[in-house]
This record gives C-alpha cells, sequence and structure tokens, in this order.
C-alpha cells in the first residue's frame, strides 16, 4: 500500500514541527521535530499513552494553534505562520472536525447544527448550504432527525450528526478527537464502520484514539511518544469480527 501512494498527492506535509508551551519558567516540548506526511484517502490512527502529544498534533493539524517552529503545508497552503483570520478561513473550508464530546450546540436542531460552520462561508448561497446539510445528514442516516434537538438523539446518533457537520463543508481532510471514546460498543462501532465508508469514498481522515480496536480499523498507525513520531506504518486494516 505504501509503494502507491508517491502517485497520490500529499494533503498535508510537516516538517521539523515543535510546539513548546511555557508556563512559569517551565518549558514543555509538547512535540519535538515532527515530520510527516498524509496522503490524500489515507485512514490514519495517531495512537500512544495520555500526554504523549496526540492531541497537540491534532490542534496544530487542525490549526487550532501554530507551531513554535518547523512548517506545515495543508492542500497547497502554508499553513505554518499565517494570521488568525486567514488560519479561521482555510481551517473553515478545508478541515471537518469530530470530537469525543460530540459538541453540538443544544438550542440549535441537528439541521442548524450541521449548517453553522458553513455560514462562515462566503462561496455558498443558503440554498447551497441546505443541499449541502441535506446530503451530509442522508449519507450519516440522520436526515429523518433533522429538526429533532440533540437532547433527543442518543449519544450515536449525536455523533452520527457531528460526523455530518465534519463533511457538510467537503473539506480536504477530517480530524476526529476520541469519536468512539464517549460511547458504548456498539455505537463505537456504528461510527467506526461510518468513517471506513466515508474514507472508501475518498475521504481523507486522521483520528486520534486510544482504542487498540479502533486504531487497528484504519490503513496507517502512527505511534506518539514524548513529543515524537517513533513509529508509522501502513498496514491492511482489520476485518471486523461480527457479534
Amino acid at each position: 500500500m505504501h509503494n502507491n501512494k508517491k502517485s497520490l498527492s500529499a494533503l498535508v506535509e510537516l516538517k521539523n514541527l515543535n510546539k513548546v508551551f511555557c508556563t512559569d519558567d517551565v518549558q514543555t516540548n509538547a512535540l519535538s521535530n515532527v515530520s510527516l506526511t498524509v496522503y490524500q484517502g489515507d485512514f490514519v490512527s495517531i495512537t500512544g499513552p495520555s500526554g504523549c502529544g496526540k492531541s497537540t498534533l491534532l490542534s496544530l493539524l487542525g490549526l487550532l494553534d501554530k507551531p513554535t517552529s518547523g512548517q506545515y503545508q495543508l492542500a497547497g497552503h502554508d499553513a505554518s505562520d499565517i494570521d488568525p483570520n486567514e488560519r479561521a478561513r482555510i481551517r473553515n473550508k478545508e478541515i471537518g472536525f469530530i470530537f469525543q464530546s460530540f459538541n453540538l450546540i443544544s438550542d440549535l436542531t441537528v439541521a442548524e447544527n450541521v449548517e453553522l460552520p458553513l455560514t462562515y462561508r462566503t462561496d455558498l448561497s443558503k440554498s447551497e448550504r441546505q443541499e449541502l446539510v441535506r446530503t451530509s445528514l442522508e449519507k450519516v442516516d440522520m436526515a429523518h432527525r433533522a429538526s429533532h434537538f440533540p437532547s433527543q438523539l442518543s449519544g450515536g446518533q449525536q455523533q452520527r450528526v457531528a460526523v455530518a457537520r465534519a463533511i457538510a463543508g467537503q473539506p480536504a481532510i477530517i480530524l476526529a478527537d476520541e469519536p468512539t471514546g464517549n460511547l458504548d460498543s456498539k455505537n463505537a462501532e456504528s461510527v467506526m464502520h461510518l468513517l471506513e465508508e466515508l474514507n472508501s469514498e475518498g475521504a481523507t481522515i486522521c483520528m486520534v484514539t486510544h482504542d487498540p480496536a479502533c486504531a487497528a480499523r484504519t490503513q496507517r498507525v502512527i505511534e506518539v511518544f514524548d513529543g515524537e513520531i517513533i513509529s508509522d506504518k501502513y498496514k491492511k486494516p482489520t476485518t471486523p469480527i461480527a457479534v
């Protein structure tokens, strides 16, 4: 699998990325000289113990934070050192986020939650936004719940809505932070299956996970330890065992 990746375009390129946090004269190297390429169509899991730098890496990939030094290219944009407005614009257009705690807004309907990130896009009309919302809700099998509120949904359904929100803007990459962390095994399986389907249709996904079973479902596993990538392996994903 690794060899034919060279014919695909690099979507994410990190070169010698460092992130240092300073508090009360204590300097913490959260990431040290991280270099990484993610290709279009990759399904990558980022694993490692708590505090190893996984979430820091994801927040840099997601332009939620910026590196102390090093280079970051995302979908052709130089995203290493850009002003906050440009960072927000690229983030909104190119990145879809899925969070462990769903992060849905309780007083907005399902459809309104999915549409919210799109309202910041100046290149979309209202009718185009509504069509993207409808399509993405159909894809996650939640169109019948469009007018419901998050409190009327189960955890698994809320995470499906969060996935719809992530894919609605047709981003270059989906970043998932422990997407199954708050779900029981049945709903976790359902969300993983949904991510696998999206990947098979061409979506590029980077997922932080503590769960070895979830990591085993991805084609590529990156292991982080003490702020460094210690292992990066492509492999065939395992077939889930029917229960």
